[in-house]
């Protein structure tokens, strides 16, 4: 019998974090493509600290203190960050995190296609079931188990869309665009690289042609040489999904745990990651009931639903207002730091208490006043 204490889904961020944090005896990662970390399709930027609690240290290529946002009309504001990020090696994280899981089990190239009518803990990849009263879905933005279980939880009522390649462009900051010219309906980014290179994208909410987009982008910066070859997909940061469906956890993109406004999403999919693999190994303890755990788990991440309502308004507003207002905000910004700081408060912890959330919008609708 294929039978295991805790079966996972998905063998990105999410889900090789889950498997570090709950370190079981017999743990199964399921991953569809044929090798861990073999298929990238995110810009790989995360905080130092993570990677190296993750024991992935020799992933970082490059880190970075600061964020450079740039304006419809060229303005900069220079954002120092609170925490040191970096750019990794998508496969070399995957192998790194991989290697410390000493009693998991990872079947690569193999797809879940439904689960078992009646007994939901059978996940089924083709002929073969594998059972467990433990199971996580950290399968990306299509949620490979939970949308089996729901009907329609994968579904987008819209898209953000992206699209990113490599290219010869040295850079000491993260960059990010914004203006109508460049990108509708989104934004676009610079992700500095080892060697001269970074990774240069962007993502949209509208239906537009990215290809052309992000040569015109490769233009504007000035980029001759750039890798013919494209990653990307759909960016599921418009607001969060339960993180439990039935008996089953989800985690990361799957539960829709990407940040709106920013499209971050590997930082919050290693916090939750942290947060269910504390309370699946408790069960496995006989310290908690799975039933108990589910509903741990549900409360610590709705905890932050207002936050991400919150960033998806912004989103919508950001994402599909006219220059001048990008320009004005970009510049009201810079030159009164009180509000960058509050920014900063707000997004790093989270900070959605009344008061404070009523003088952050008072503050930008100042700012919009004409």
């Amino acid at each position: 019998m294929n039978e295991y204490d805790v079966i996972i889904v998905g063998g990105s961020f999410a889900g090789l974090a889950t498997a570090y944090f709950t370190q079981a005896e017999n743990l199964l990662i399921i991953e569809k493509e044929k090798e861990i970390g073999a298929r990238q399709r995110s810009t790989c930027g995360a905080p130092v600290d993570w990677v190296r609690r993750l024991g992935a240290e020799r992933s970082i290529l490059r880190t970075f203190d600061t964020i450079t946002i740039h304006s419809p009309n060229g303005r900069e504001l220079i954002i120092d960050l609170p925490m040191p990020y970096c750019t990794i090696d998508y496969r070399t994280f995957c192998a790194s995190v991989a290697e410390h899981l000493k009693n998991a089990e990872i079947r690569t190239g193999t797809e879940v296609t439904g689960v078992e009518a009646g007994d939901p803990g059978k996940v089924l990849c083709g002929h073969e079931a594998y059972s467990s009263g433990l199971i996580v879905d950290a399968s990306g933005w299509r949620a490979a188990v939970a949308s089996h279980l729901k009907h329609g939880y994968a579904h987008l009522p819209r898209r953000i869309a992206g699209l990113e390649t490599v290219a010869e462009y040295d850079a000491d900051s993260i960059h990010i665009y914004f203006g109508n010219k460049l990108i509708p309906g989104g934004y676009a980014w610079v992700f500095p690289l080892t060697g001269g290179l970074s990774r240069v994208g962007l993502g949209s909410l509208k239906k537009v042609n990215l290809m052309d987009l992000n040569r015109r982008f490769l233009d504007f910066l000035g980029i001759e040489h750039f890798e013919a070859e494209h990653h990307g997909g759909i960016i599921p940061c418009l607001g969060m999904r339960d993180p439990v469906v039935g008996d089953i956890f989800v985690v990361g993109d799957a539960a829709g745990q990407v940040l709106p406004g920013t499209a971050e999403g590997i930082r919050k999919a290693f916090i939750y990651a942290e947060v269910l693999g504390g309370l699946i190994s408790r069960v496995l303890k006989g310290e908690l009931e799975r039933s108990r755990a589910l509903e741990i788990y549900r409360q610590e991440v709705l905890r932050s639903k207002k936050f991400y309502d919150i960033m998806l308004t912004i989103q919508n507003i950001a994402y599909n207002a006219p220059d001048w207002v990008l320009e004005r905000v970009i510049g009201k910004v810079k030159s009164d730091r009180s509000i960058l700081k509050r920014l900063l408060r707000v997004y790093f912890e989270e900070d959605s208490g009344h008061a404070n959330m009523n003088s952050l919008l008072a503050s930008l609708k100042h700012i919009l006043k004409r």
